[in-house]
């Protein structure tokens, strides 16, 4: 393929203007995104203008007859990623979409269908797989570093103003609230270590104020065959972490993904003096190791985040004809679990009133 593919960006919030824009902008050329596509015509416009962009739409279908595009990247709520998707294949494009996949795996099954029958790829951004230390992370655990694995533990938190304190937005409105926006990233990173999960638990907590959100504080458990799952979510706080513990029968893996670090730690059969002087000693230097790898990276241009990664492997995989780094299967996987952790809160603490968010 010598041409470059035409991308088109539907949905222009955030995600798209901040994360997904400025990634295909760094493959110029492989790719130009030639259309964004909104129902708010004068976001669309300053999304446009600010990256350049020649086209604004207001409809996807009138975008997907006026512009040969290739790639329908998808930055909606999720509410409505399945028609999006499902026009877009149909019309022959290939589609990129934010998590969470769907609602329903039902919504999943549309998409996957539409894939196959029209032979499009389909790819969905599970982002913080993509980050480097979580890269290397699933690279060593495959290759046994910390012997076999038992599993993992993971926190998210967020600041109470950056979601859960805004009465308004949109988020509160999927099932199980603000854990139907953040749960899909535990669980998808969950799934990059775990087999078969089965069995789902949640505990939820309510500590602050907010009558259009119920809950406040999560507390996962994932049962899987070869291993568990332990995910805190945090809306209560004043603290952004992204942090995941991995667990082995020879060791353990520690990610700090705010700073994009990755920590080994070996067997320690004993608490002596000299052997925490050892192990504080190697902690410290492969810290300072990472920071030193990371600021070169970035200096040099060679460091890859999560959005910037998915989103070059993406298009790689069209060009190549390979398999995208994220499938539809994986995603629904995702929705399926999702569907029993939502069910499992309103089972145990009861769902809202229909007339309410978060239904």
């Amino acid at each position: 393929m010598s041409s470059k593919l035409n991308v088109a960006i539907v949905g222009c919030g955030a995600v798209a203007d901040k994360r997904h824009i400025p990634s295909f902008a760094r493959l110029k050329d492989k790719v130009a995104v030639r259309a964004v596509c909104d129902k708010n015509e004068e976001l669309a416009k300053l999304v446009a203008l600010r990256h350049g962009i020649p086209r604004v739409f207001v409809s996807q279908a009138e975008m997907l007859k006026a512009e040969e595009i290739d790639i329908v990247d998808v930055c909606t709520p999720p509410q409505i990623h399945a028609p999006i998707a499902v026009e877009a294949l149909e019309a022959g494009c290939h589609v990129l979409m934010e998590k969470p996949m769907a609602l329903t795996t039902a919504d999943c099954d549309k998409m996957i269908e539409a894939a196959i029958k029209n032979n499009r790829k389909l790819c969905i951004v599970h982002n913080v797989l993509f980050h480097p230390p979580l890269i290397k992370a699933r690279e060593m655990v495959k290759a046994g570093a910390i012997g076999d694995f038992r599993g993992m533990r993971i926190l998210l938190s967020d600041p109470k103003d950056e979601m859960i304190m805004r009465q308004d937005y949109w988020i509160h409105k999927l099932p199980g609230g603000l854990i139907g926006e953040t749960g899909p990233h535990p669980v998808y990173i969950s799934l990059a270590f775990l087999d078969k999960v089965n069995n789902v638990e949640v505990f939820a907590k309510n500590y602050l104020v907010h009558p259009w959100a119920p809950f406040d504080e999560f507390r996962l458990e994932l049962d899987a065959d070869n291993g568990m799952s332990s995910v805190a979510i945090s809306y209560s706080g004043e603290r952004y972490a992204a942090e995941v513990e991995i667990f082995g029968s020879e060791g353990a893996l520690y990610i700090d993904l705010q700073s994009m670090l990755l920590v080994r730690h070996g067997v320690k059969k004993t608490l002596n003096s000299a052997k925490l002087v050892s192990t504080s000693l190697g902690t410290v230097t492969q810290i300072i190791g990472g920071l030193i790898a990371n600021g070169f990276k970035t200096i040099t241009g060679q460091f890859r985040v999560g959005h910037e990664k998915i989103v070059e492997l993406f298009v790689d995989s069209i060009i190549q004809d390979t398999t995208p780094p994220v499938t539809g299967e994986e995603g629904r996987e995702v929705i399926r679990l999702m569907e029993m952790i939502v069910d499992r809160l309103y089972n145990k603490y009861g769902r809202p009133p229909a007339s309410e968010p978060g239904t």
